[in-house]
């Protein structure tokens, strides 16, 4: 119990040096704390670490170079978007507890990834010396372009997929590798929503990672219900 309260403190210190550098708004600040508690006194420690990790290479990726990228959070990110990327992993997490497989933990990390590989991709994509490319025409677009995809965004949202998967490592590389390929997947569907729906202006940005991390949950959901 000890160990978690330290955590706890740790998690409280972390989220507020964010608040203070305008990682996030006061009511996002608020919803951490209380998510703080929600993974670490109810869940092993693997989900609390996945989530930890996600928290600090979004927020990392959020601020580097932020004066060379024409699209970022001036204020932090707000609730609405912290809530449009996690509640996916949030619902199966919640169905983790009433019913503990390991096919829920599975998925939670599948949505989680997804939740990772978008923002690295997004945030780190803008800084690409090319132009991106829509990902249904690969007609060249504009730097901020929703829809728009690039090799060096490409490769980061990869990355953030295998960094927040990292603890499921110990399950097996097979499953692990199932995991980035999945989350990966579910940041290129954000970015098809993206160009063929959201830039005509028939859904918001939460829409889209909403339905972006639902499908990474629902295809793991699908694959790991045959594999295990």
């Amino acid at each position: 119990m000890i160990w978690k309260i330290i955590l706890l403190i740790f998690s409280f210190s972390i989220a507020s040096f964010g608040y203070e550098k305008k990682l996030v708004d006061k009511y996002s600040l608020i919803f951490m704390l209380f998510f703080s508690v929600y993974f670490i006194f109810l869940f092993p420690l693997r989900f609390f670490i996945s989530i930890f990790i996600l928290y600090v290479i979004t927020s990392v990726a959020t601020r580097y170079k932020i004066d060379k990228k024409k699209v970022y959070h001036k204020k932090g990110r707000n609730l609405n978007n912290i809530l449009s990327n996690l509640l996916i992993s949030i619902i199966f997490s919640f169905i983790y507890l009433i019913y503990p497989n390991q096919i829920f933990y599975l998925t939670f990390l599948c949505s989680l990834a997804c939740a990772s590989a978008d923002t690295l991709a997004s945030e780190i994509g803008q800084l690409s010396r090319k132009n991106p490319k829509l990902i249904t025409t690969l007609e060249e677009v504009k730097t901020g372009t929703e829809g728009g995809i690039s090799f060096l965004g490409s490769f980061f949202g990869l990355f953030g997929a295998f960094l927040v998967s990292l603890p499921a490592y110990y399950l097996g590389i097979h499953l692990f590798s199932i995991i980035i390929l999945v989350g990966f997947i579910g940041c290129n569907v954000d970015s098809i929503i993206g160009a063929s729906v959201e830039l005509r202006g028939k859904c918001t940005n939460e829409i889209t990672n909403l339905c972006a991390t639902l499908s990474s949950g629902v295809l793991g959901l699908l694959i790991f219900s045959f594999l295990i």
